[in-house]
């Protein structure tokens, strides 16, 4: 049975629980009025001798029961007696021993006929234990559930995974169900998969999570993808309840140069989902940016993306809405009373509400106990008006104000890492941050570890995970919208970024370089310089703790963004060099890349050639790697082909049997069949296995078509695409928007 103890809800939303279940108790609805002053009535009903049943509820959960009981004494009495009801009931979210409810029937008695007439939290989840509907409608209350968490833990599969559902699950409270969550939920269920856009802090990421926790409850597995659609398809399990989640998909400040075969690879997958129905597919994006992809990536605008996408928009809100978004996070702020009597001087919570810049992110910055801590309460007012109007100066103050040199440069290189970052790498990088010249100047406190601490839930989150051999932790921006304040703060700090950049030793950190220019902060040369300091600085260690694919996206980014010199190509070269005696990474287009370049320029050693390209073929390469070996091969010699190309045949037909679902659309292979008569299916199959080989340049014998055809699983694809899809959720219980401005009645004090 689950123990709640209704930390989630506000008081408004307590009550409305509350009359939920003394409706099923006394077999009456209770009449429920408009928020604001009650007069001591939160609902009521009348009996048939036309006798006037009072429900009254306290949420008081942070106050202790001896001042609860108190005010009822002092305050709700005297209210009582004016009303003269025929039974009075109340509910309190505390907890009550037998002789706490005996002295709080003394003290409203007559018109408590009984002690059971008092309900404390006990008595409540012994209701709801009888009622799932009304556990069910009440969406901010089962996601804290004991046993509902567990059950969310439990059906994780990786640590990140149950590290979001926690982070989620803890956030839950400040989050309010519009009409989008209901529509939301709609979509995904009748496609499959939904793209979450809008604009930075609307609140996309926090629909998304909602949306992943309605399922989970579900019984649906996550699987949460952190880098590409490869996690995704490792995890598949047909037949099983998975809800996969990638959220940023197309990058938190800039677009990834997604080739053709990637674009395709996506939309692949989005159809795999969409002919499964125990699989939903969720991924947000910042709108403009998943505009430029579906203007660079053709397959995006060929398969109508946008059916898929679901834009939250600060005018979707009405201000009802934002109005209970402010609210609850007052509610649940620990703001102290000072503070919060500022919104309420002339109302100004309806300037908060209605003001241009409204939006959840800000919200949430505004009501932190944390954030306005350096204000006193009769600056509170000045510094959100200033919020408000100035966002930016959400992170500005913070970072200035509240850490020195040191903390500041931990911060930059989490920001210019772009992803999360392993605690040790983290170290390593600040090692080298603070012994470059550039940095020499700096002032503060100089321990790792001490600074660390103090970012720790203030500008980063640590992520702890552990397995029965090994224990790490990564780090990463406590919030999206710091990396945008750093990466414009430092745009004009060249020294700053070129010691960031230069002590960072990922691949991602070159994709922000990308972002930076993508984004207007940085003109290409400068950031082309910024690469080319990167690959000098590998040259000057003798490439020693580098990484093949952080030299190659470097490499290839100078390639791309300037004119080419001739110390540059040198440069180049000797990268080359350290690429082709390294092992392939598991991602290595931008390897090929780099190396194709210098076969064209003839400066491949062969011998080198022959081994990278067998062992990329072992790595088990996608397709744009696939065709980046094929035309590595062309440089070989005639006898290093005829080694490599039957590696290269064998790495393409596992591709395509791996990915046979992907590959082919399951319209293409049943559109002719009929659930008794299979045969055209697996004709088409044939066909459709034939011609991949063939554009992948591989033999399309019968053997490697048969492997492809056998890997597909006709059978159970069939039962699949051939099922009914019906949708099977409630939805609709989900609460609608009101139509009637409620704002003043919801903010009135009782």
């Amino acid at each position: 049975m689950a123990d709640y103890d209704f930390s989630t809800l506000n008081d408004k939303e307590f009550e409305t629980l509350c009359a939920d279940l003394l409706a099923t108790v006394h077999g009456h609805r209770f009449e429920r009025f408009k928020p604001g002053k009650d007069a001591g009535v939160d609902g009521r009903y009348f009996k048939a001798d036309g006798g006037e049943v009072i429900l009254q509820c306290k949420h008081w959960q942070t106050t202790p029961l001896e001042r609860l009981v108190a005010h009822l004494e002092k305050v709700e009495r005297p209210k009582i007696e004016k009303l003269k009801p025929a039974r009075y009931i109340l509910a309190v979210s505390h907890q009550l021993s037998r002789t706490d409810k005996a002295k709080i029937h003394g003290i409203l008695s007559p018109y408590v006929l009984r002690d059971d007439d008092i309900l404390g939290r006990e008595d409540l989840n012994d209701i709801l234990a009888g009622d799932s509907r009304i556990e069910r409608r009440h969406y901010k209350l089962w996601i804290r559930s004991t046993s509902v968490l567990k059950h969310m833990l439990n059906k994780a599969i990786h640590d990140r995974s149950a590290y979001t559902l926690e982070e989620i699950v803890r956030d839950a409270k400040l989050y309010v169900p519009t009409q989008l969550h209901g529509i939301a939920i709609e979509k995904l269920e009748l496609l499959g998969t939904v793209i979450v856009t809008g604009a930075p802090g609307i609140g996309k990421s926090t629909l998304a999570n909602h949306m992943v926790l309605h399922y989970v409850d579900r019984g649906f597995e996550l699987v949460q993808i952190a880098e590409d659609l490869r996690e995704a398809e490792g995890a598949y399990e047909d037949g099983e309840k998975q809800i996969f989640y990638f959220d940023d998909f197309l990058g938190r400040n800039y677009l990834e140069a997604l080739s053709g075969h990637e674009g395709s690879h996506i939309m692949q997958f989005i159809r795999r989902i969409s002919h499964d129905r125990t699989k939903r597919f969720i991924l947000t994006s910042r709108t403009t940016i998943l505009n430029q992809g579906k203007a660079l990536i053709d397959v995006f605008a060929l398969n109508n993306i946008d059916r898929n996408e679901l834009e939250v928009r600060i005018e979707s809100l009405k201000e009802i809405d934002k109005g209970r978004i402010l609210y609850n996070h007052i509610w649940h702020s620990n703001l102290g009373i000072e503070y919060v009597n500022e919104l309420y001087v002339e109302k100004r919570y309806r300037t908060v509400i209605s003001h241009r810049n409204f939006n959840p992110r800000l919200i949430r910055f505004i009501t932190d106990v944390n954030s306005v801590s350096d204000y006193p309460a009769n600056q509170y007012w000045s510094y959100t008006k200033e919020l408000l109007e100035n966002p930016a100066r959400v992170w500005q103050h913070p970072f200035e104000a509240q850490l020195d040199d040191f903390g500041r440069g931990v911060v930059l290189l989490v920001a210019l890492n772009r992803r999360a970052i392993r605690q040790d790498d983290l170290a390593e990088a600040y090692a080298r941050f603070v012994a470059r010249p550039e940095c020499s100047g700096l002032a503060g406190r100089r321990d790792f570890m001490f600074t660390l601490r103090h970012l720790v839930g203030s500008f980063l989150n640590r992520a702890a995970t552990s397995t029965s051999t090994s224990a790490t932790a990564t780090l990463d921006l406590f919030n999206p919208s710091i990396g945008d304040y750093v990466l414009h703060r430092y745009s004009t700090d060249l020294p700053s970024l070129r010691a960031g950049f230069a002590s960072l030793r990922s691949a991602s950190s070159i994709e922000t370089l990308a972002g930076l220019v993508s984004s207007g902060l940085i003109a290409k040369e400068q950031a082309a310089n910024l690469a080319e300091n990167v690959v000098q600085d590998a040259h000057s260690n003798g490439f020693v703790s580098y990484a093949a694919d952080h030299i190659a996206a470097a490499g290839l980014f100078i390639l791309e963004n300037s004119s080419p010199r001739h110390d540059q190509a040198t440069l180049i070269r000797g990268a080359v060099d350290f690429l082709l005696s390294t092992d392939p990474p598991f991602n290595f287009a931008d390897v090929a890349k780099v190396i194709e370049w210098a076969i064209k320029r003839g400066d491949c050693d062969q011998a080198l050639l022959e081994t990278w390209a067998a062992t990329a073929c072992s790595n088990s390469p996608y397709p744009g790697e696939i065709q980046s070996i094929a035309r590595i091969l062309e440089a070989l010699g005639d006898e290093s082909q005829a080694r490599v190309a039957p590696v290269l045949e064998a790495a393409t037909v596992e591709y395509i049997a791996n990915n046979a679902r992907d590959e082919f659309d399951a319209g293409d292979v049943f559109g002719d069949a009929h659930p008794d008569d299979l045969q055209p299916a697996w004709e088409a199959l044939e066909t459709l296995a034939r011609q991949r080989l063939e554009e992948y340049g591989a033999d399309p014998s019968a053997d490697n078509v048969q492997a492809i055809v056998e890997a597909y699983d006709v059978d159970a694809q069939a039962e699949t695409y051939f099922a009914d899809h019906d949708p099977d959720d409630d939805w609709r219980d989900y609460p609608k928007a009101e139509s009637t401005d409620q704002i003043d009645d919801l903010f009135e004090r009782t």
